[in-house]
């Protein structure tokens, strides 16, 4: 008799789906002034939504049309990350979190995504240097093939994601939040971020026809459901980098001694970032902050 043997999952179990679902619905609300230069700060509220919607996670994004001062020069790669010069985030007025090399760090973690990854982040500045070009120049002697498509489809169009603390913690519901989160993004310097051509300085950018994207889901179960979590307060942890302070250590040296001042109760890591004029060191801690309800 022929026997046979089967490997059996004791832990297996079929689902269905029972979850409730919705329409996503997409909004723009058009800043006002909806321009911004390097230098100043720009302030992004969460809207409040509907009594009965959500919002979706990963989905607020700041839209722009990037805009160079001249034709000689081309932003670096991703833009969306440079751009977050200092990040600040602030609940009923004081600051949770506070990151002066906010786009340093970003920007270092997104160089371990893999190249698939990277090339669907096109309108978040990640992409080759002749697109970039067009991008900043519109440049009519810029005869690349992939350049010349993609500016056809995006234009001088750029997102900038606003994701940190809200994406990490699935539906927000903040119509039942006493106190929303607002974020303050600082714009650097147009020298910290564009490259330009041989014997030519960079001059300045703007972004013009600012725009807050995000979605939303109308459901009044779903909404029930998430503002269940609330209760008399609902504890959102992050993790909270600072980046402590740059310095310049000579090659040749084999020791160095560096002190770090921690203003938090707990570190989970220190990230030390090499380049070849600046050493910064940045910190990562884990933070949690509480939202009270109304």
């Amino acid at each position: 008799m022929e026997t046979r043997t089967q490997e059996l999952n004791p832990s297996f179990s079929r689902r269905s789906r029972t979850e409730l679902t919705g329409n996503r619905t997409r909004h723009l609300i058009t800043f006002n002034p909806n321009s911004a230069k390097p230098g100043e700060e720009i302030y992004v509220n969460i809207p409040k939504l509907k009594p009965d919607s959500v919002l979706v996670p990963d989905s607020m994004a700041l839209i722009f049309d990037f805009k160079n001062a001249n034709e000689k020069s081309w932003f670096r790669n991703n833009l969306g990350k440079l751009l977050q010069k200092r990040l600040e985030i602030r609940l009923a007025g004081e600051k949770v979190y506070d990151n002066s090399g906010e786009s340093l760090l970003e920007i270092y973690k997104d160089l371990w995504m893999d190249e698939k990854q990277r090339a669907d982040m096109i309108q978040d500045g990640i992409t080759t240097e002749a697109v970039r070009k067009k991008i900043s120049k519109d440049d009519e002697a810029n005869a690349d093939a992939d350049a010349t498509a993609l500016f056809g489809i995006f234009g001088m169009k750029q997102l900038l994601k606003i994701t940190k603390i809200l994406g990490d913690h699935g539906l927000y519901a903040p119509y039942h939040s006493a106190n929303d989160l607002q974020y303050v993004i600082t714009l650097p310097q147009a020298s910290e971020i564009m490259n330009a051509q041989s014997g030519e300085t960079v001059e300045e950018y703007s972004l013009k026809n600012l725009e807050l994207e995000y979605e939303s889901i109308e459901n009044v179960n779903l909404a029930r459901k998430s503002e269940n979590l609330y209760g008399a307060e609902r504890e959102l942890s992050f993790e909270h980098a600072t980046l402590m302070k740059k310095t310049e250590w000579d090659k040749s040296l084999t020791i160095v001694n560096e002190t770090i001042n921690l203003p938090r109760r707990s570190m989970k890591a220190v990230v030390m970032l090499f380049t070849e004029k600046n050493r910064p060191i940045a910190k990562n801690t884990s933070s949690r902050i509480s939202i009270k309800s109304k």
